[in-house]
């Protein structure tokens, strides 16, 4: 997802000084977008196409007879895989939450490790004695989380650190712990100034002064993990989390600013540990070119028709693709596929979890108050985003807040 000209998956329709909903660094750099222009200027209802009846009948008939829960689903994928990414859109509740609630299943299945996105490993001693401590620290985790990037205030990413802290709690004197360990590193917003900024190789070569973070993402996951012979379940966006899929628009893209690195976190894992990593896409918005909101539905609406059609109670699930009628699917170019390209999705991602439709998705939880006055100067710099004079505290925590909305508005209109 990216909202520079150099690195892109949405359209240039942004508004400057607005918190950027959407941040996912892009072999480096953090994808600046910010869909509260999309909102402002588009709220008709993202158009779902068509499915004709049999088609929904043969998706129904394989989805009843392979369900699974999400959680089950999750842990069942490590019975063959070593590290298993979920990939996410960001800022759903329903998926941070399903996150959480997969901690204590996933050390009973004895995978004692989660890898993710929002922290950085250089804080890893921070988020050790935090989800070891004898008592659980709200102000700790926020600490951590707000060291990663400024503006991250959401309740359910900080309940992550909570549910491995409660686990560790109750386990026997002597056993080994539940690990969070975190995957990013810092990156120097200080010399962004602007938007063109992000198309100018020397900028970003200043930004990525402490590295590129995919390479970074996945050099912690060979270094925590697979050299130590431990499974982990790496959460993170899901442009980071693709194995095999590879897109050449960005590789390109990345290469013309001189990235030293060009592929995702993902792609860098499997080329060293192939089939025993695997890919999880948890369904949310798609990137599309071709709409003027900048979204679609997922394979053209397919999977939501499928969920529409699902009984109440098994509308949150999990699936295999390869070799299902799921995975055939097929993409569109404008999302995921260039022009003139033919895929699937199983070519997409290993694996699909839906969690209800869209429409009903919520955004997670602002934390009130998470940018404290004493820290307003150091938000101010280290804004992911253009720099027009200094920031309070309280326009800091007001865009969280915005953007929060934002989500939440744009799920509306998956209708």
């Amino acid at each position: 997802m990216d909202a520079s000209r150099a690195i892109r998956y949405y359209p240039e329709r942004m508004k400057r000084n607005t918190l950027l909903i959407v941040v996912v660094a892009i072999a480096g750099i953090f994808l600046l977008f910010d869909p509260l222009k999309y909102i402002r200027g588009n709220r008709k209802a993202v158009q779902k196409p068509p499915l004709s009846a049999p088609a929904v009948a043969s998706l129904l008939e394989f989805a009843g007879a392979n369900f699974r829960t999400p959680e089950d689903y999750v842990i069942s994928t490590f019975a063959s895989r070593d590290v298993v990414f979920l990939g996410e859109f960001y800022k759903i509740r329903q998926n941070v939450q399903l996150v959480s609630a997969l901690v204590p299943r996933l050390y009973a299945a004895g995978v004692r490790n989660l890898g993710i996105e929002f922290a950085l490993s250089d804080d890893q001693k921070d988020i050790d004695a935090l989800v070891t401590a004898p008592q659980w620290s709200e102000e700790k985790a926020r600490a951590i989380t707000f060291d990663w990037l400024v503006t991250w205030g959401y309740q359910e990413y900080i309940d992550i650190y909570k549910a491995a802290w409660q686990l560790n709690r109750s386990l026997a004197a002597g056993a080994k712990p539940f690990r969070v360990v975190g995957l990013n590193l810092r990156q120097n917003w200080e010399a962004l100034k602007s938007e063109k900024d992000l198309a100018d190789p020397e900028t970003v070569a200043k930004v990525l002064a402490y590295g590129v973070p995919d390479a970074n993402m996945a050099e912690v996951i060979d270094r925590e993990f697979v050299r130590r012979g431990e499974k982990a379940l790496v959460y993170c966006s899901i442009q980071h989390a693709f194995t095999r899929y590879r897109s050449a628009e960005y590789e390109k893209n990345a290469a013309s600013m001189k990235l030293p690195e060009t592929r995702r976190a993902g792609n860098i894992v499997y080329a060293a540990i192939g089939s025993r990593a695997f890919t999880i896409s948890l369904h949310s918005p798609w990137p599309d070119k071709g709409e003027q909101s900048g979204f679609s539905f997922p394979v053209d609406g397919s999977i939501d028709a499928l969920i529409d059609a699902l009984p109440e109670g098994r509308k949150s699930a999990g699936w295999n693709t390869e070799g299902t009628p799921l995975g055939r699917l097929p993409v569109r170019p404008g999302t995921y596929a260039a022009e003139g390209q033919e895929m699937t999705l199983s070519e997409l991602c290993n694996g699909y979890i839906v969690q209800g439709p869209i429409a009903e998705y919520q955004p997670v939880t602002p934390i009130v108050g998470f940018v404290r006055p004493e820290d307003a100067e150091k938000a101010s710099r280290n804004f992911p985003g253009s720099k027009q004079g200094t920031m309070t505290a309280d326009q800091v925590n007001k865009l969280i807040v915005d953007d929060a909305e934002a989500m939440r508005k744009l799920f509306v209109q998956f209708r």
